[in-house]
């Protein structure tokens, strides 16, 4: 039997660490109706446990991506991913709403190591062609892990209890991720940071500022849609199961969205792709906000899917395509800190919105952020476009 290539290897290694990476960072939507009925929540108090993990994740990838350009990323993958399982765990013995919060830190700190390392190594990989491919790849895997912890969280919560769900999910986390560097090693490149000044650092990072305000607005639009459409499925009368598993759908046709969204980069290029897929974010999250049919609001929702997890893989290719070989996790890391950490404090203004409105006023924001993004990619990006 042919022995897998290296490069085939590592695609393999970092398509896992993202699947076991992002399913934890789920769970917690995934419960989120069970969680704010048993700590008496409001939506606004909800919304800031997710905001708390993923400002934390996203402000310190810049320091994780530095770091980690200058050492063995495959081993600071493991550490990522450990400290994520422990922190998991820790979750499930949560008594009060401040143990909630104190536990969903840690799991952002583990969190916090992925996707510069990931998508450096799949970039660094990748140098000579078909990036976007391997990139639409390595996104949808962690696209998939959100409908495996939704699925997973509606079949077993009634059964297991939502305790025992993060138990299980973190003993698989480390365990997978101690596979992880038998699997791959870091490939070879240029010595760490070989031109990178903090001169030719600005001039990259000024470079992408459309990439990062659109990436930004992009993320606050998958923040909320991913924190509270089961939560709204719920007001419909759906059972927390159901509406669960209907997230999950919406999350796996996202996958293949992804996919998609990094093969038609490479066919139309970054500008055209990003334009036409957060148009058309816009359009369905307006539709969804106004929807009162649960079998109508169900099909929405998949379509939204598509198109939000598409869009992705355009702006992973746009900043490999103005980084250097040997300083990706930096560049990876110092965009995902701002451009996340803008995104990942919606989940707590649309609830706090929603304790005010109602939940349907969450998808008006994230419609009308989506057509600003894609009025402000149109005018400020002047990347490749076919």
């Amino acid at each position: 039997m042919k022995k897998l290539s290296p490069r085939l290897r590592l695609t393999v290694a970092v398509i896992l660490a993202h699947f076991v990476n992002d399913v934890p960072l789920a769970l917690l939507p995934a419960v989120l109706p069970i969680l704010i009925a048993e700590f008496n929540l409001s939506y606004g108090s909800s919304g800031a446990l997710i905001t708390t993990s993923s400002f934390l994740m996203t402000s310190l990838q810049a320091v994780t991506g530095y770091v980690a350009d200058r050492r063995n990323r495959i081993k600071f993958l493991l550490i990522g991913l450990i400290t994520l399982g422990l922190g998991t765990l820790l979750i499930s013995f949560s008594a009060n709403y401040a143990q909630l919060l104190l536990f969903e830190c840690v799991v952002g700190l583990g969190a916090s190591f992925y996707h510069p390392i990931g998508y450096a190594l799949l970039s660094d990989a990748f140098e000579t062609g078909n990036r976007g491919k391997a990139l639409g790849w390595g996104s949808a895997a962690g696209d998939l892990a959100t409908p495996v912890a939704f699925i997973m969280s509606g079949l077993l919560v009634l059964i297991l209890g939502w305790r025992n769900i993060f138990i299980l999910w973190g003993l698989t986390t480390i365990m997978v991720s101690l596979i992880i560097p038998f699997i791959a090693a870091d490939p070879k490149k240029a010595s760490p940071h070989p031109t990178v000044t903090a001169k030719s650092t600005k001039q990259v990072v000024v470079a992408l500022i459309p990439v990062i305000v659109v990436m930004g607005i992009a993320t606050a639009c998958y923040k909320i849609v991913v924190s509270f459409t089961t939560t709204y499925l719920t007001t419909f009368g759906i059972d927390i199961s159901s509406a669960n598993n209907i997230t999950a759908l919406m999350m796996i046709i996202g996958a293949v969205g992804s996919v998609m969204g990094g093969t038609l980069i490479d066919k139309f290029g970054e500008k055209k792709t990003v334009l036409g897929e957060l148009t058309a974010l816009g359009l369905l999250c307006l539709m969804a906000s106004y929807v009162r049919n649960e079998y109508f609001i169900s099909i929405l929702f998949c379509l939204i899917g598509f198109v939000l997890l598409s869009v992705f893989p355009s702006f992973y290719s746009a900043i490999a395509s103005k980084s250097n070989l040997g300083s990706r996790s930096l560049i990876y890391g110092l965009l995902f800190a701002i451009a996340w950490s803008f995104g990942s404090i919606f989940p707590y203004i649309s609830g706090s919105f929603a304790d005010i409105f109602g939940l349907y006023v969450t998808y008006i924001l994230a419609g009308v952020l989506a057509i600003l993004g894609g009025l402000i990619w149109h005018i400020m990006f002047k990347g490749k476009s076919v």
